[in-house]
């Protein structure tokens, strides 16, 4: 009889002690839960930076192919003359040095222009060639970027004072700098500041 008193005993502590484990079970999963949502959200942040941190990085490399390849700028031709400098407000085309590593030749005609799209939007893209004709197909540089805006800093034939220009029609020298700026649609995280490049420092 004692022993079975004993075991009526104990079965309020056993439902009292469950009721402590289910709430402490309670309580860890609404921690794992916690948990999880932040680790969710640092992973979407996460992404959403490394995305813009590829792009932005993409687009410092193209930066760096245009100052390089600009800075490289053929000053004289084997003629003795200037080989022309071609600049419009969405395009420019220029005698540079050619890369060792990638081109055969002294020199190579680099041209960049801004081409559309279906959808609104452009492409820079930049073709490069052995002289003035046979120019390899456009490598896309840029992709669904919203404007191309390029200025050239020089004096003209008519005002010796140099200024910024939207075009630049002097064939017998290249304008002193240039200024390339690219916009992007709206919501794109892509950005661009204007890039100042003088041309010709490396000839």
């Amino acid at each position: 009889m004692a022993e079975a008193g004993a075991g009526a005993a104990a079965g309020p502590g056993e439902a009292g002690f469950s009721l402590v484990e289910m709430l402490v079970s309670l309580a860890l999963m609404s921690l794992v839960a916690l948990l999880l949502l932040q680790a969710i959200g640092t992973a979407g942040l996460l992404s959403r930076f490394g995305g813009r941190l590829a792009a932005e990085t993409d687009l410092d490399i193209v930066r760096d192919h245009l100052r390089t390849s600009l800075s490289r700028l053929v000053g004289r031709g084997t003629d003795g003359r200037r080989p022309p400098f071609r600049g419009e407000p969405e395009r420019f085309s220029g005698m540079v040095l050619a890369s060792r590593d990638a081109e055969r030749g002294g020199a190579v005609r680099q041209t960049v222009w801004a081409l559309r799209r279906d959808d609104g939007t452009i492409d820079l893209v930049e073709a490069r060639s052995l002289g003035e004709d046979g120019a390899s197909p456009p490598e896309v540089l840029v992709s669904r970027a919203a404007a191309l805006r390029l200025r050239y800093f020089g004096s003209d034939h008519t005002d010796p004072q140099p200024r910024w220009q939207p075009a630049w029609g002097r064939r017998d020298r290249p304008p002193t700098m240039i200024e390339i700026g690219l916009d992007f649609p709206p919501g794109d995280r892509r950005r661009w500041s204007p890039l100042l490049v003088p041309l010709g420092v490396g000839q």
